[in-house]
């Protein structure tokens, strides 16, 4: 049993040298509960489990969609689906806390402090940390209940710069090709999670249209 074992490990290892290493980032867990495994598969035992804010140390990458982590077990894998890169700079609230902008306001929810452009009702285009970016103002009830159908329960509610938010993220409308629904997107104005598209999509695939009651 030993002897598989180790057999396992170094297949895991080439497949691991294979792909692109990262200079130990640190992530952030996005979902609920999430499965640490022995390797980079669901099909791999599970070591361990991870809640939503926790961080991790990121010391590779499996392919476009594992990483292996630094773990109480030793190395272990978690899926990259699952976890956001923590850029230098960038905070993220959860909806109990608070973020103090310049001017004393706070808001609760997901803040960025991205130090480019910001989208606002004057400035309606702006080029923010993933691309192009504009925002819409429609009824998003059809929206929510297309997120209840894939299993999202977060609640519907406006931020107090208007920023139109599903749990702890900002709705927005993106090429469902690049950003699957339930996807987490960076914005000038914090993390998006991906609801909707439209037909600006076709043309401008890495745009995101960010939902507001602007």
């Amino acid at each position: 049993m030993l002897k598989n074992k180790s057999i396992l490990l170094i297949a895991c290892a080439a497949v691991f040298c294979s792909s692109p290493v990262l200079a130990e980032d640190t992530g952030i867990v996005n979902t609920d509960v999430l499965n640490v495994r022995s390797g980079p598969s669901t099909n791999n035992s599970i070591v361990g489990r991870l809640s939503q804010g926790d961080e991790v140390t990121i010391t590779g990458e499996v392919g476009s969609d594992w990483y292996m982590i630094d773990h109480e077990t030793g190395s272990a894998f978690v899926s990259g689906d699952y976890i956001d890169l923590k850029e230098s700079g960038t905070v993220t609230a959860s909806k109990e806390g608070a973020v103090t902008l310049a001017g004393n306001e706070e808001l609760t929810g997901s803040v960025s402090t991205w130090d480019g452009p910001v989208l606002t009702p004057s400035a309606g285009v702006v080029m923010g940390p993933s691309g192009k970016e504009t925002y819409y103002n429609l009824d998003m009830s059809g929206i929510v209940e297309i997120m209840r159908g894939m299993g999202n329960t977060d609640e519907y509610w406006i931020r107090e710069d208007g920023c139109k938010m599903l749990g702890d993220y900002i709705m927005c409308a993106a090429n469902l090709n690049v950003h699957p629904r339930g996807t987490l997107v960076e914005s000038s104005l914090g993390t998006c999670i991906v609801c909707d598209t439209g037909g600006f999509a076709a043309s401008n695939p890495n745009q995101l249209d960010i939902a507001v009651n602007w």
